[in-house]
């Protein structure tokens, strides 16, 4: 499963909560995952802030107006600051991690393949 799939699939299996609270926190997600997918530095982190953008991208998503997304953007834009993105950034990634867990969790390991018999002689 692609990283891709994985974020939006572990987006699916969300326990409920109060709308606009998650949506709020998903929204900075949003924004944070954006940043450090353009700024960073390392290719690792690049990869992983992508992921996450994908993953809330997928939380909010469906959830909300294109004019309440705006103003959600805008009011959590306001709230990150250098000193809070870093921490902020790592809580965003930490909830991705846990829901791929939880879906990883539910799946199981595919047989290990026999191996084949050669035909018996008669």
């Amino acid at each position: 499963m692609t990283p891709r799939n994985l974020a939006l699939a572990a987006a699916l299996l969300l326990p409920a909560a109060p709308a606009s609270a998650q949506t709020t926190t998903d929204a900075g997600c949003l924004l944070l995952s954006n940043l450090f997918a353009q700024k960073a530095a390392e290719p690792e982190v690049k990869k992983i802030a992508e992921q996450t953008f994908y993953f809330y991208l997928g939380r909010v998503g469906d959830r909300v107006t294109a004019p309440q997304l705006k103003a959600l953007l805008d009011t959590q834009g306001k709230t990150i600051t250098d000193a809070t993105a870093g921490p902020m950034m790592k809580n965003c990634v930490q909830t991705l991690q846990n829901r791929a867990s939880v879906l990883d969790s539910l799946s199981t390991p595919a047989p290990a393949p026999q191996p084949a018999q050669p035909p018996k002689k008669p």
